[in-house]
C-alpha cells in the first residue's frame, strides 16, 4: 500500500505482471536425431593425435574416410610384435627339433637296454655246474644291472616324451598368444581411420573444458566424441534451460526460432522435453542448466546445418 501512494508507482505496478509472466531465451543449437558419432579409439597410452579430419560442413557418404588417428607408435608395436612372433616361432623350432632328436635317442636307449637284459637274463640262467660259482655270481649281478639300466631307460624315454609334448603345448600357447596380439594391433591400427556409415554433414565437436572446436593436430584421449557425421533429414534444436527458468516452462510450449547464421528466417517449433535433472556448464558459470529438444512445426529450411547456434524464444 505504501508503494502505491509514492510518485509512479502506478507504472511500477503496472510493470510488475509483465515482468513476472516474462519467458526466458533460450540458447540452443541445431543437432540432428540421426548422428554417426566419431569417438577417439582405443590406444596404448589411452590418447591418440588427430592427423586428419575432414573440414566441418562438409558432406560424407558411406565409406568416406572422416577422421584418422596418427598410427605411428601402433605400427611400430605392430612390427614389434611380428618379429618377436617370427623370433618366438623360430625359438620354439629348434627346441621341438632337439628334444625329438633327444626323444629318439631314448627311444633308441631303451631297445638296447632291452636287448641287453635280455641277453644277461639268459647268461644268468646258466646253473652253477655247467660255469663256475664265480661266472654265475657275475651272471647274476649283470642281469640285475640290467634290469636297473632298462628301467632308467624307460624313465629317460617317459621324461623327454613329457618335455616334448609340454614344449609343444607351450609353443601353440605362445603362436596363439602372438597371434592375438599382432591381430589386437592390426585391428587397432584399422580403428584409426574412421569412416563414414551414413550420409551427412561433418559437424567437428568441442572441448568439454575448453569448448573450442577440435581440429588436426590435437592431442585428444580415448573415448573423447570429437565429431560427428548428422543426417540433415531429421533435425531439432537442443537448449538448455537455466536452472531459474526451469520452474516456469512445460514441455510442448510453442517457442519461435531464430537462428545466428539465418537471421532473416525465423521458424517455428514446439518444446518438446525438458530433462529431469540438469548440469552445470562450466563455460557459461557455476549455474545449473537442464537439456531439453525443441522440434519443427513447418518445413526446414535447406540452408539449416547441424552445429547452427539457435535463439529460441518460448511463447
Amino acid at each position: 500500500m505504501f508503494l502505491l501512494k509514492q510518485p509512479g508507482a502506478l507504472l511500477l505496478a503496472a510493470c510488475l505482471p509483465a515482468i513476472a509472466t516474462a519467458q526466458p531465451l533460450l540458447t540452443g543449437e541445431v543437432h540432428s536425431h540421426q548422428a554417426q558419432d566419431i569417438i577417439v579409439p582405443f590406444t596404448g597410452d589411452w590418447r591418440a593425435t588427430i592427423s586428419m579430419m575432414v573440414e566441418e560442413g562438409q558432406q560424407v557418404r558411406p565409406g568416406d574416410i572422416v577422421v584418422e588417428f596418427d598410427g605411428s607408435e601402433a605400427s611400430r608395436y605392430l612390427e614389434q610384435e611380428s618379429e618377436a612372433m617370427l623370433a618366438e616361432t623360430a625359438k620354439s623350432e629348434r627346441d621341438l627339433a632337439r628334444l625329438d632328436k633327444e626323444h629318439v635317442q631314448a627311444s633308441y636307449a631303451l631297445r638296447l637296454a632291452q636287448v641287453d637284459l635280455d641277453l644277461a637274463e639268459i647268461r644268468a640262467e646258466i646253473p652253477k655246474g655247467v660255469i663256475g660259482s664265480l661266472e654265475h655270481a657275475d651272471n647274476q649281478l649283470a642281469a640285475e644291472q640290467a634290469r636297473k639300466a632298462l628301467q632308467d631307460a624307460q624313465k629317460q624315454l617317459a621324461d623327454k616324451k613329457q618335455s616334448l609334448a609340454e614344449r609343444n603345448r607351450q609353443a601353440d600357447l605362445d603362436d596363439q598368444k602372438a597371434e592375438l596380439t599382432v591381430a589386437w594391433w592390426d585391428e587397432m591400427l584399422e580403428t584409426f581411420s574412421v569412416e563414414a556409415t551414413q550420409s551427412g554433414y561433418v559437424i567437428h565437436g568441442l572441448h568439454h573444458r575448453t569448448r573450442t572446436k577440435f581440429q588436426e593436430g590435437d592431442s585428444v584421449w580415448t573415448s573423447f566424441k570429437i565429431a560427428q557425421v548428422a543426417d540433415t533429414s531429421d533435425l531439432a534444436i537442443r537448449v538448455w534451460v537455466n536452472s531459474v527458468d526451469r520452474p516456469h516452462l512445460e514441455a510442448g510450449a510453442p517457442v519461435n526460432i531464430i537462428f545466428d547464421a539465418l537471421p532473416g528466417r525465423p521458424l517455428s517449433g514446439r518444446l518438446d522435453r525438458i530433462a529431469e535433472s540438469g548440469a552445470k556448464r562450466l563455460e557459461w558459470g557455476n549455474a545449473v542448466y537442464f537439456e531439453g529438444s525443441v522440434s519443427f512445426d513447418n518445413d526446414l529450411v535447406p540452408e539449416l546445418l547441424p552445429g547452427m547456434s539457435a535463439l529460441v524464444e518460448v511463447l
